[in-house]
């Protein structure tokens, strides 16, 4: 018994270790792990007992789990238990990460071109600065609409490749 929870500490090191790659604190990595390990919608309660942090701690997590879409909740047996799962599979939840980066990048790029548009107004202004801000924007503007077709050509062979 012992090799397996060994085992399965590496596994939740492991989730650990994805969601500290992406920028968010371990203790999402440990509750999403625990999750999938359990196969079945637990409480806040059972989560915070496997997990060995506080409740709040966990509650603060489930928040930020759910409303990233990661994590779902429906209402247990009890009027006020909420019971916690994750309803989707682990490369949906990696390549999300990269679904919202085109997203954002998108988004600075609609940016980025309305205030290169605005640029002009300003020449007369300070020349020297308005040249400064329109080059960095070029370098932006160039160079975000080849990341995001990289970026959309991997979630694609991603997606294909994990079914």
């Amino acid at each position: 018994m012992a090799k397996v929870e060994e085992l399965e500490g590496e596994v939740v090191s492991l989730w650990e270790d994805i969601v500290e790659a992406r920028g968010f604190e371990r203790v999402f990595g440990r509750i999403i792990c625990i999750l999938l390990l359990e196969g079945k919608p637990i409480s806040q309660k059972e989560i915070s007992e496997k997990t060995g942090y506080s409740l709040p701690s966990v509650s603060k997590a489930l928040n930020t789990l759910t409303s990233l879409g990661s994590v779902r909740k429906i209402r247990g047996s009890g009027a006020r238990t909420m019971l916690y799962f994750v309803e989707m599979h682990p490369s949906e939840m990696m390549s999300g990460g990269l679904v919202k980066w085109i997203l954002t990048a998108k988004a600075m790029e609609r940016r980025v071109t309305q205030i290169q548009s605005r640029l002009g107004e300003y020449r007369a202004e300070d020349p020297e600065r308005v040249e400064r801000l329109k080059e960095t924007l070029s370098k932006l503007g160039s160079s975000l609409p080849k990341m995001i077709q990289v970026i959309e050509k991997a979630v694609d062979e991603l997606r294909r490749a994990v079914g």
